[in-house]
């Protein structure tokens, strides 16, 4: 293995564990502003990360005029790839199904114990963020990896 081969590994490993740090940072001030401030506080981190990442899609939509179901799909997922998420992307003629098997959020969410707050950051804002990006993409999941399932099952369909 060559030198630079070995400095990259090294560096993605570093990188890891000090996103791995944060992560359990961020569970624990979470968790102490809930223990202090009740339940509510949950909400108040979903909403305002909803309203982030719906920003971002937003601009996205108006600044590349591209607003089609693929549009979103490609926007969304296929940049995930090299972060390594596991997914599969099915044309269903009524729509997009994804499903993904792997997702290295969850995966460091629930390692440490705190996938109800990796749900409020992170999954809890796909509906709004794909409203967002073109209010006439509808959006259905049922279940996903963050809550201890098999998959996380994303459908984006046109709304009639």
């Amino acid at each position: 293995m060559s030198d630079q081969k070995t400095g990259e590994d090294g560096l993605k490993q570093a990188l890891k564990a000090v996103h791995g740090m944060y992560i359990g940072q961020q569970i624990s001030l979470l968790n102490a502003l809930k223990a202090e401030f009740g339940p509510r506080v949950v909400e108040v981190v979903r909403q305002a990360g909803s309203r982030d990442v719906c920003a971002v899609y937003h601009e996205l939509a108006e600044k590349s005029g591209k607003r089609s179901i693929d549009d979103l799909v490609d926007a969304l997922w296929e940049p995930l790839r090299q972060k390594g998420y596991v997914f599969t992307r099915e044309n269903t003629g009524t729509g997009i199904q994804m499903h993904c098997t792997a997702c290295p959020f969850a995966a460091m969410y629930k390692a440490m114990g705190g996938t109800e707050w990796g749900y409020a950051l992170y999954c809890a804002a796909d509906a709004d963020l794909t409203a967002a990006f073109n209010p006439q993409i509808g959006f259905k999941r049922t279940k996903t990896l963050m809550e201890g399932s098999d998959c996380c099952d994303h459908f984006y369909f046109d709304r009639e």
